[in-house]
C-alpha cells in the first residue's frame, strides 16, 4: 500500500491446489475469508518511533517560517499513530507554536505550519526539535538575531562658539548589526536621530549640527533585519569652546636628588594680575597636604619665573597654581640635573583640572630607560589608583595604589612589570592629575610628559623631525577592550605622506620609528594618527651632537584649536627655543606669533602655513638675547592649528618641548 502504515486492505486471490504463506514484517495482519478462492489482509500501523523535522538553514527572529513534521515507524514509513499533544521546542530562545494537538497532523501522518523564533540575538545556530512520549526529532537553522549592545558610549565636545561640535563614540559588539542609528536629545527634550543609518561597524560619529552653549545626551542603537539592539546611553555634555583656564596642575616637580625645577607662568592679558601656587608635599615625615604658598604678580602680555626652592627647600612636590582675577594664563614646568655627564633637562605644560582616568603612551623599563608615573592628588580625601601597564608584545597587568590627600605618589615602572615597553592608564574614583618621567643612560637624558584624558579618533602632534641629526618616534596607545584599525599621515613641507593602514591588539601600544619609514628620510614633519576607534598618539624624539645622547618629548592632542599658549621660552645663555606650528587643514592658514616678553610687552609677526603642513619659528629673530612666552593665533575663520615648543641649549646638547595650552 505504497508504504504508507495506515489499516488499507488488501486481497490476496489464492488457490486449492497451493499453499500460501503471507508475511508482513511492519505491522500486524487481520484476516478474513471464505475456504475457497479469497483471502482478505489488513495490515495495522506500527507505533510512533520518532519525526523528522524539516526546518529552512536560514531563520530569522521574530519572523515565522515553514516547516514540515513527519511522525514516522520504527521501519522509517510514515505513520498516523500521534496521540495526545507534541511538544516544540528550541535551545535558544523561544518558539511559537509550543505544542501540536493529536488533531493537527494529516490522515498521512505529517503536519506543516508556522514557527516564529523569537528572542535571539547574534546569529546562532537554533535546533527545533519535536517530542512526543518520549519521541523526539529535531532540525538545526541558522537564525539571524538582533544585534548586541553596543557600549561605553562616550561624548566629547570641541569647536568653538561659532562652530561647536560634539564626537560620539562607541564599542562595537556585534557581528551581525547592518548599521548603526545615533539619536540625540536636547536637555530634557525628546529623541530624534541625527545624520542617517550609518554603516556596520561604524564606531564615531560627529555632530556639527549642535547650539553652542546647549546641553545634549546622546544615545546608539545597532540595527540589521531583524530588529534592534538596545538603546545605549551617555551622559549628558555641554557644547563649549574650549577656554584658556585660570587654574593650573603640576604633578611632577623636586629640587632634591640633584634636580632644580622652574615654573613659568604666562600672562596673555593686557592688565596685570596675580597667581596663588600652592606646593603639595609628598614627604611622611612633613605631615602630608599643603605646605606652602606663594602670591606673584604678573605684569600684562608677559612670562614670570618661580623657583620652588626658596620656597621648599630640599622636596619633591607637585604644585597648584590659580590667578586670583580668574584670568586666562599658562602655565608649564622646567626640571634640570646632571649626574656627571652635562646638564639635561625636561619641561611640560601643566593641566587644567583633575581626572579619573589618564592615558600615557609613551613608558619603558627596558633599552636602559627608567619610567616615573607621577600621580597627584589634590583633593581633602585619600585616593585609590588602578595603574594598568598595557605591555608591548604582552598582556596588560594592573597594580593598585594609594595616594594621601594633597600629596603626590611616585611609581617606578620596573618595580610593577620588570623590564618591559609600555602605555600607562591611571584610573581613579577620586579624580588626579598624572606624568610619567622617563631617563636613560644612568640620566645623561630624560623627558616629560602629562598624560591625556580622552582617547579619539585623531591625535595630532606638531614636531617631529628625522634630519639634523634627529630621531622620532611615534607611539601610538590602543587602550580599546577590542581591536583598532590605525593609519598615520606625516604633513611635510612638500605635502601629507599617509601611511598604509594596520591594526592594534586590544590594550596595546605600538612604536613608530619614522627614520625608518620609506620616504621620510631627512624630513621635517608633523603627525597625524587617526583610528578606527579611538586612540592616543604621542611622539619621543632623540638625538646626539657630541655630547651624548639627549631628549624630549610631548604627547599628542585630540584635536586643533584657535589660540596656543607656551608659558616657557629663552634665546640667552645659549638657548634655542623654536615654535613649530601645524596645519590639518586642507586650505593655507594665517597665523600670528606673539612673544610675550619677562616684564611685559609682547613682539608679533604674522605668516601664511600652506594645507597640510608645518612651519617652525626661531624666537631669536624677534627677541636675539632674552625670555619670552609664546602665543600663537590661527587669523583664518574656523580654520584652527596645533602648536608646540622646541627649546636647546649647551650646542644642543640638552633640550625641552611641549605642546601648549589652548583656546578657541
Amino acid at each position: 500500500t505504497n508504504g504508507v502504515s495506515n489499516a488499507n486492505a488488501a486481497t490476496l486471490l489464492a488457490y486449492r491446489a497451493e499453499t500460501t504463506t503471507v508475511d508482513v514484517s511492519d505491522g500486524t495482519i487481520d484476516s478474513t475469508g471464505n475456504a475457497s478462492y479469497d483471502l482478505n489482509l489488513t495490515v495495522n500501523p506500527a507505533a510512533l518511533s520518532d519525526f523528522v523535522v524539516d526546518a529552512p538553514s536560514n531563520a530569522t527572529t521574530g519572523h515565522a517560517f515553514s516547516a514540515t513534521l513527519t511522525a514516522r515507524d520504527a521501519y522509517q514509513n510514515i505513520t498516523t499513530q500521534v496521540s495526545g499533544n507534541t511538544a516544540i521546542t528550541v535551545n535558544h530562545g523561544t518558539v511559537t507554536p509550543t505544542s501540536l494537538a493529536q488533531g493537527e497532523f494529516t490522515d498521512d501522518g505529517t503536519w506543516i505550519g508556522s514557527i516564529t523564533i523569537s528572542g535571539i540575538k547574534e546569529k546562532p545556530v537554533v535546533t527545533l526539535s519535536a517530542e512526543n512520549g518520549g519521541k523526539t526529532g529535531s532540525d538545526a537553522s541558522t537564525v539571524l538575531g538582533i544585534p548586541d549592545d553596543p557600549s561605553n558610549i562616550k561624548v566629547t565636545p570641541s569647536g568653538s562658539a561659532s562652530s561647536p561640535r560634539i564626537t560620539v563614540t562607541w564599542f562595537d559588539n556585534s557581528a551581525v548589526e547592518s548599521g548603526y542609528r545615533v539619536e540625540r536629545r536636547q536637555g530634557a527634550g525628546s529623541w530624534t536621530q541625527v545624520g542617517g543609518n550609518l554603516p556596520a561597524n561604524t564606531t564615531s560619529y560627529v555632530d556639527s549640527s549642535v547650539k553652542s552653549g546647549s546641553v545634549y545626551q546622546y544615545r546608539v542603537v545597532a540595527i540589521n533585519g531583524a530588529g534592534q539592539s538596545n538603546d545605549v546611553s551617555s551622559d549628558a555634555v555641554i557644547t563649549d569652546s574650549a577656554r584658556a583656564a585660570s587654574t593650573w596642575y603640576l604633578a611632577e616637580g623636586t629640587t632634591a636628588w640633584g634636580f632644580s625645577t622652574y615654573i613659568t607662568i604666562a600672562n596673555p592679558n593686557n592688565s596685570e594680575c596675580h597667581a596663588k601656587i600652592t606646593y603639595m608635599d609628598p614627604r611622611p615625615e612633613a605631615g602630608r597636604g599643603r605646605v606652602a604658598y606663594r602670591t606673584v604678580t604678573l605684569p600684562s602680555e608677559s612670562q614670570t619665573i618661580v623657583d620652588p626652592k626658596w620656597d621648599l627647600g630640599d622636596v619633591d612636590f607637585s604644585t597648584k597654581v590659580e590667578c586670583l582675577e580668574g584670568k586666562a594664563i599658562a602655565v608649564d614646568r622646567t626640571m634640570f640635573w646632571n649626574y656627571g655627564a652635562g646638564e639635561e633637562a625636561h619641561n611640560s605644560i601643566g593641566v587644567t583640572s583633575p581626572a579619573k582616568t589618564w592615558h600615557l603612551p609613551e613608558g619603558s623599563s627596558a633599552h636602559n630607560f627608567e619610567t616615573w608615573t607621577l600621580v597627584q592628588n589634590p583633593n581633602a580625601i585619600d585616593a585609590t589608583v588602578t595603574l594598568t601597564y598595557m605591555i608591548e608584545g604582552a598582556s596588560p597587568k594592573t597594580f593598585e595604589k594609594k595616594i594621601p590627600a594633597y600629596s603626590r605618589a611616585t611609581y617606578l615602572m620596573s618595580t610593577d612589570i620588570g623590564e618591559a615597553d609600555a602605555s600607562i592608564k591611571v584610573s581613579s574614583e577620586t579624580p588626579v592629575i598624572a606624568e610619567r618621567a622617563m631617563y636613560r643612560n644612568s640620566r645623561r637624558e630624560g623627558h616629560d610628559s602629562i598624560g591625556t584624558t580622552t582617547p579619539a579618533i585623531d591625535y595630532y602632534l606638531a614636531e617631529g623631525s628625522s634630519a639634523y641629526g634627529f630621531s622620532t618616534y611615534v607611539l601610538i596607545q590602543n587602550s580599546n577592550a577590542t581591536p583598532t584599525d590605525v593609519t598615520v599621515t606625516y604633513m611635510t613641507d612638500s605635502g601629507p605622506k599617509p601611511q598604509a593602514l594596520f591594526s592594534m591588539p586590544a590594550n596595546s601600544r605600538k612604536t613608530i620609528k619614522v627614520n625608518d619609514v620609506p620616504g621620510m628620510a631627512n624630513t621635517d614633519f608633523s603627525t597625524k594618527v587617526h583610528g578606527s576607534a579611538p586612540i592616543i598618539a604621542e611622539r619621543a624624539m632623540y638625538w646626539d651632537f657630541g655630547t651624548g645622547e639627549a631628549c624630549h618629548d610631548s604627547v599628542g592632542m585630540s584635536s586643533p584649536h584657535t589660540t596656543f599658549y607656551l608659558p616657557d621660552g629663552e634665546t640667552q645663555n645659549g638657548y634655542e627655543t623654536w615654535t613649530l606650528v601645524q596645519n590639518p587643514n586642507d586650505s593655507a592658514v594665517s597665523i600670528e606669533v606673539s612673544y610675550l616678553k619677562a616684564g611685559g610687552g609682547a613682539v608679533s609677526l604674522t605668516e601664511t602655513i600652506p594645507a597640510n603642513s608645518r612651519k617652525t619659528y626661531n624666537m631669536s629673530d624677534k627677541i636675539p638675547g632674552g625670555r619670552a612666552a609664546i602665543k600663537v593665533t590661527s587669523k583664518t575663520t574656523g580654520k584652527k592649528i596645533m602648536v608646540e615648543r622646541a627649546m636647546y641649549w649647551n650646542a644642543r646638547g640638552a633640550g625641552t618641548d611641549t605642546m601648549g595650552g589652548f583656546s578657541d
